[in-house]
């Protein structure tokens, strides 16, 4: 009479669902392959476990299994068995005892119900296991989750009394093995990460324990250091250094910060200006244990700061518009000055496109991956002027920042100063600014220590800077210092053959701007521009164009949607040829009327000058 209340279940179960004879199925010989390899901890656990449980039974004709959460078998020792029966089929590996198979046995009672259990005998729902018994007992993973299920079987005469306490201290051995197992694969592959995050974080991390002795160091601090880890770890820090290491700040305290600035100064490396934090480790009782420094090189800071602000040219050499010659002289003396890392001043009027010019030598220059950083002379308040341009350190004045500020120079360490209205600057400013100039290096407001600068000035104006030297306003050391390439942009009236140019290019940049249609231009609306003198130059015509655009109603730009003090403009109209002709002349004066000159100006040949002075009857 059966009396265990899971097995009397399991036969109604059966009975209902019309379970009659045994059914042997097996997976495939690569699924079985797959299943082993997918739990290849386990099995290497199991199998050393049963083989030395078997041993020690020393009893002949039992078998012990793992059979996996899906009532696959996965591993039956001894692996050579001598019987032939009907039971010797069950324990062959990749064959599948789930209930539908095999009805009521206790590797599914185990898995279905979560316990150890033994099914013997006439307990078999099938006839074709009445004679075999078996104990099986769950083995469960780090979550608690069933992972398989080991048995131990025989035929009923050779059963042993003490089978389901073997499989239960069998299961509970392994668990505790692969528990073990498993937390320390996952301790490798925690390491693994936190190598991976360390990497990939381009900081340099130190890990020291409660003797500032080295835990660990990424590559990206034996690089920064100049160490090789392999030496380093287990040393105290400041023995692997040249330098008093600021870490051990933290060790006096016990209190750690965040993002600081230090300037160290190393004898073999010279100095080294980082942004560091330091976090202070403790243990569950809050006992100190140890400090994790995290430190990186301020130029990286400074490059993903400024990239990140916009400090980065946008223009091009092919992105300026423009054809005459005096034009064409100032990009190509431009163009030679990107290639060159010496001081440039642009000279022009307001509007006239110095920035763009300034954009376009760092863009195509040697600096270009370097910032590009615009400092406006004439609209930084004087007081503020210093400490706009080089940085100050903390507490050096009232509203100061209390973790100081570096300046402009700093922040275009590696890159490009644009000093825009270089001749607002304040006379007391222009000689802190020429020592940056000759010393390479700016020390911050309230500081004493210098700050080595790697960085090209170009500077703008739309004064006369000689005549500003002359009343005393501007430096004449400076201006000598600013002016070793210059380039002097003409303003939009002296190079009106290159209005007609413009018109077309800002009306097809803006009308995608403005999403409008495509845009004719008629001849009322530029005659009047050729004969207007811009005082606001290029960036005047570039308003009065997006003006136009804006209220021009159909698909044709006229004299309707010229501003007043255009249409009303008392110059006479000067054709093309007209301004052809007057550039020619210019060229001719400023040559003192020699032809191989004009010629290299206008970039023309001398048979053309020839030409066109016999065209216009020009008498020279």
């Amino acid at each position: 009479m059966i009396k265990k209340r899971e097995i009397m279940d399991s036969w109604r179960e059966m009975k209902t669902r019309g379970i009659k004879r045994l059914k042997i199925s097996r997976i495939s010989p690569k699924e079985l392959s797959e299943r082993r390899s997918k739990n290849r901890i386990w099995l290497s656990s199991v199998i050393s476990l049963m083989e030395n449980f078997l041993s020690k039974l020393n009893k002949k004709n039992l078998y012990i299994s793992f059979v996996d959460s899906d009532s696959v078998v996965l591993e039956v020792l001894p692996r050579n068995s001598g019987e032939n029966n009907s039971g010797e089929r069950i324990l062959r590996e990749g064959v599948i005892v789930k209930k539908d198979f095999f009805g009521t046995t206790a590797i599914n009672l185990s898995i279905s119900h979560d316990t150890a259990i033994e099914v013997v005998g006439e307990e078999h729902y099938l006839d074709e296991l009445k004679e075999w018994a078996c104990a099986a007992a769950p083995v469960h993973n780090l979550k608690g989750s069933i992972y398989g299920v080991i048995s131990l079987s025989s035929k009923v005469s050779n059963y042993p009394d003490y089978a389901l306490a073997v499989v239960s201290s069998l299961a509970e051995a392994v668990e505790k093995e692969v528990m073990w197992r498993e937390t320390t694969e996952n301790l490798k592959l925690s390491k693994k990460y936190l190598d991976i995050i360390s990497e990939g974080i381009k900081d340099g991390v130190l890990c020291l324990d409660e003797n500032a002795k080295i835990l660990y160091m990424n590559e990206r601090a034996a690089d920064i250091l100049r160490i090789d880890p392999n030496k380093a770890v287990g040393k105290f820090v400041g023995d692997v250094v040249d330098f008093t290491p600021v870490i051990l700040s933290v060790y006096k305290t016990h209190k750690g910060y965040v993002d600081r600035e230090f300037i160290i100064n190393s004898p073999s490396m010279g100095t080294l200006h980082f942004i560091k934090t330091a976090v202070v480790v403790r243990n569950e009782n809050g006992k100190f244990v140890g400090v994790v420094d995290f430190f990186r090189e301020i130029s990286r800071v400074r490059k993903f700061v400024t990239s990140y602000i916009g400090a980065k040219a946008k223009f091009r050499f092919s992105d300026i518009v423009g054809k005459s010659s005096m034009f064409r002289e100032a990009i190509r003396i431009a163009k030679i000055a990107s290639k060159s890392n010496s001081n440039v001043l642009i000279l022009g009027e307001t509007g006239t496109g110095k920035e763009m010019f300034a954009q376009a030598i760092h863009y195509e220059g040697m600096r270009r991956r370097g910032p590009f950083v615009v400092i406006n002379c004439g609209a930084i308040p004087r007081e503020l002027a210093e400490s706009e341009f080089f940085g100050y350190e903390p507490g050096s004045f009232t509203g100061a920042d209390k973790n100081g500020r570096p300046g402009k120079f700093e922040l275009a360490d590696g890159g490009t100063v644009f000093l825009d209205e270089i001749g607002e600057m304040p006379v007391g400013l222009q000689s802190k600014l020429l020592r940056v100039l000759q010393d390479r290096s700016v020390t911050r407001i309230g500081g004493v220590r210098s700050i080595d600068v790697d960085v090209r000035v170009i500077a703008a104006s739309n004064r006369d800077l000689t005549s500003e030297v002359e009343k005393g306003n501007f430096r004449k050391d400076l201006y000598h210092r600013l002016n070793v390439i210059q380039i002097k942009i003409p303003p939009l009236r002296e190079r009106k053959e290159d209005i007609p140019l413009l018109v077309k290019h800002f009306v097809g940049k803006l009308s995608q701007k403005l999403q409008k249609r495509k845009i004719k231009i008629d001849d009322s609306f530029l005659k009047p521009l050729l004969k207007y003198d811009f005082p606001g130059n290029v960036r005047e015509l570039e308003n009065i164009i997006e003006r136009a655009l804006n209220i021009c109603e159909g698909e044709t730009l006229d004299e309707r949607y010229l501003p007043e003090e255009v249409l009303s403009s008392k110059t006479d109209v000067q054709s093309i040829e007209e301004v052809k002709k007057a550039t020619l002349l210019k060229a001719l004066r400023e040559t003192n009327w020699n032809i191989s000159k004009t010629a290299k100006i206008l970039r023309v040949s001398r048979p053309t000058v020839y030409r066109l002075i016999s065209k216009w009857n020009i008498k020279i």
